[in-house]
């Protein structure tokens, strides 16, 4: 039977209340990039629901061992999200405990999880502002990936390996992906730029990792690696 719930938060346990940052986590290493960007409110973390469609740790189901179909809705008279997954849907109207930020709507970690995964155990980690349940992983990163996309790529713009990774791409007809990954302390971030594809005789591959390092209220390009591992296509 499908069970639907509407959702008006507003108190959170005291283990996903933002604490003091420590200015360095125990182990500095990139963080895999498997959790979605969500935003710190008045103490409280929040999800963007939309992004919980395409998340792989969201959607996997154990007992089925396969990833569920995600589908998102939005009642625009309402001002209703809704979220379905294995037969359950869970309902959030912008207001107390669900957030409106530049169209996009973010609803409450815990409660998110607790709808879905009523077992799992929340953890809240105060150095690298993360909430992780067995299911779920929301980061209260300072930027969004755009914006850490943005601040990178203009960094790099007059770099002549930057310059020349478009060429090629767009020369050759190329696709390009691109991710972020932070470090745990919030400090760094790497913009992650990869192309590659077989063309005619050749199998093109092109790779840019540029290091983004804060320091005071600027973000600062620390490091920069360009790669080309194109090779002959032998079938």
């Amino acid at each position: 039977m499908k069970k639907t719930v509407l959702v008006c938060v507003s108190v959170m346990s005291g283990a996903l209340m933002i604490g003091p940052m420590s200015s360095f986590a125990a182990n500095d290493d990139y963080d895999a990039y498997g959790g979605v960007n969500g935003l710190l409110s008045e103490g409280r973390l929040y999800a963007p629901l939309r992004s919980m469609a395409t998340n792989n740790l969201f959607r996997y189901d154990e007992q089925l061992d396969k990833y569920l179909e995600v589908k998102i809705n939005w009642n625009q008279k309402t001002q209703t999200a809704s979220l379905t997954k294995g037969g359950k849907t869970f309902n959030a109207t912008v207001g107390n405990g669900v957030l409106l930020r530049n169209g996009a709507v973010y609803v409450q970690f815990k409660a998110l999880s607790n709808f879905f995964y009523p077992n799992d155990y929340i953890k809240w980690d105060t150095s690298s502002l993360t909430g992780n349940s067995e299911h779920i992983t929301v980061y209260a990163r300072p930027l969004t990936d755009n914006q850490a996309l943005t601040l990178a790529t203009n960094a790099m713009s007059k770099k002549k390996q930057w310059i020349q990774f478009h060429k090629n791409n767009v020369e050759i007809g190329l696709p390009e992906s691109e991710y972020i990954q932070w470090n745990k302390s919030l400090t760094k971030f790497k913009a992650v730029f990869h192309s590659d594809g077989i063309v005619g005789d050749y199998d093109y591959s092109y790779g840019i990792e540029a290091e983004m390092t804060k320091k005071g209220n600027d973000w600062t390009i620390t490091s920069f690696h360009y790669s080309d591992g194109t090779r002959r296509y032998y079938p």
